[in-house]
């Protein structure tokens, strides 16, 4: 697993605070990506690069610069800065499926100032598994598809410029953070947010993600704890058909960047147990928990999930919490055993398909609650 080691971001403080325009509304389509799996690489804690094994992505086509090029970024709720890869660069990830944006030919680019001897504002992110992002702050004009045929433009979105990669497991051209931190888009908003993952095995479902007045801010609340700008909420319970109560809260993060749930290794028995219980015993323990295919398929319907502090609950059809990620013919539980590599909990995207989530992050509540996507 992948975590941040350091994120150095020197900015010209003054300016960017008092830059920062409050919006309204904006509504973006996301787009599910069948292709890769989020496993093996946390960036700014928790995002995940993909591998490229079979499970999926929810990524989101925005425009940058004038005149527009589209780009495809990661949707993800633990970290906080929107970036993408600048040409030319003098070391970049594999860019050949999709446009590249040179700011050089954009009228609207716009080089953020900082009081350093170069007077940019430079970014370096090192991973755990020493992947490298660096880059420079910058501004630029974002244009957003709408639902109705036309499109929304905004001026002077803040983004990083990325011209210095070190790894092999992105997906795309770059990242949508959605963390709290100085310069993220969500602060651009009013820093409320929510976003709604429909069910993955159907391709008739819809995915969106809503920023600002407009976000759908209903259903459960949970407290969430901010810390090191990443959002944390207390999981009381674990579901595996029923209820099973945790020796003592854990404190976890929802995390759209991950395909994957990581989870500790005394929790992560837990749902051994009970499959082995209801199944028998798996195909193999480590490093997944995977069954034979027709073992799953065969499966009566029942819920998996998880159930946080207050009663807010994610549960998801036992069919769906299953991918292909093992050897053929077999199926793996998406929710893996950290083994105590990292420190953090995370609930990856395959927990939260077919649920809304929504943050209202300067009242410190989140808000959960079962919806079908395709209703906006």
């Amino acid at each position: 697993m992948k975590t941040t080691m350091s994120y150095l971001l020197l900015l010209f403080l003054p300016l960017l605070v008092n830059a920062k325009l409050k919006r309204t509304t904006l509504y973006i389509p996301l787009v599910h990506n069948g292709v890769n799996v989020f496993d093996t690489k946390v960036i700014s804690p928790p995002l995940v690069s993909p591998s490229s094994r079979q499970g999926q992505a929810f990524t989101a086509e925005i425009y940058f610069g004038s005149p527009p090029i589209k780009q495809l970024l990661l949707l993800d709720t633990g970290s906080s800065l929107t970036w993408i890869q600048c040409f030319p660069c003098s070391r970049c990830f594999d860019q050949n499926l999709y446009p590249k944006y040179w700011p050089k030919n954009s009228k609207t680019y716009r080089e953020q100032m900082c009081e350093t001897d170069t007077g940019k504002c430079p970014y370096n992110v090192t991973y755990l598994d020493k992947s490298v992002v660096k880059g420079t702050v910058a501004q630029e004009l974002v244009t957003v598809d709408k639902l109705d045929g036309g499109y929304e433009r905004l001026y002077g979105v803040y983004f990083g410029c990325t011209e210095h990669s070190e790894g092999t497991s992105f997906i795309g051209t770059g990242i949508l953070g959605l963390g709290v931190g100085m310069i993220s888009i969500i602060g651009e908003f009013g820093y409320k947010f929510s976003f709604c993952l429909g069910r993955i095995s159907d391709k008739r479902s819809n995915h969106n993600l809503i920023l600002g007045d407009g976000a759908n801010i209903q259903g459960h609340p949970m407290v969430i704890n901010i810390t090191r700008g990443h959002y944390y909420f207390s999981l009381e319970s674990i579901i595996v058909e029923r209820k099973i109560l945790l020796d003592h809260p854990v404190q976890v993060l929802v995390d759209t960047g991950s395909t994957m749930s990581y989870i500790p290794t005394n929790v992560y028995y837990y749902f051994v147990d009970e499959f082995e219980e209801i199944i028998g015993r798996p195909a193999s323990y480590m490093p997944d928990l995977c069954y034979k295919a027709d073992d799953i398929e065969g499966l009566d319907t029942f819920d998996v999930g998880f159930i946080f502090a207050g009663g807010a609950q994610l549960r998801v059809n036992v069919h769906n919490i299953f991918l292909p990620t093992g050897p053929p013919g077999h199926l793996c539980l998406a929710i893996k055993n950290n083994k105590g590599s990292f420190s953090d909990v995370i609930i990856g995207a395959t927990s939260i398909q077919g649920h809304s989530l929504g943050y209202d992050v300067r009242r410190k509540t989140a808000y959960l609650q079962k919806q079908n996507c395709n209703n906006k």
